[in-house]
């Protein structure tokens, strides 16, 4: 019964790290993987 419980309350732990995590990336997403237009390298219109 008491490795039930432990059981029960490792996937209620994991659950709310999943809820959380998902809530971070909603709020703040990456930014490596965004692109910024400043940031990039300027184009050669002489072609």
């Amino acid at each position: 019964m008491n490795l039930h419980i432990l059981a029960g309350i490792a996937v209620l732990l994991m659950l709310v790290a999943a809820s959380a995590y998902r809530e971070a990336l909603r709020n703040e997403p990456i930014r490596r993987y965004r692109m910024n237009p400043g940031k990039l390298p300027p184009v050669d219109e002489n072609d």
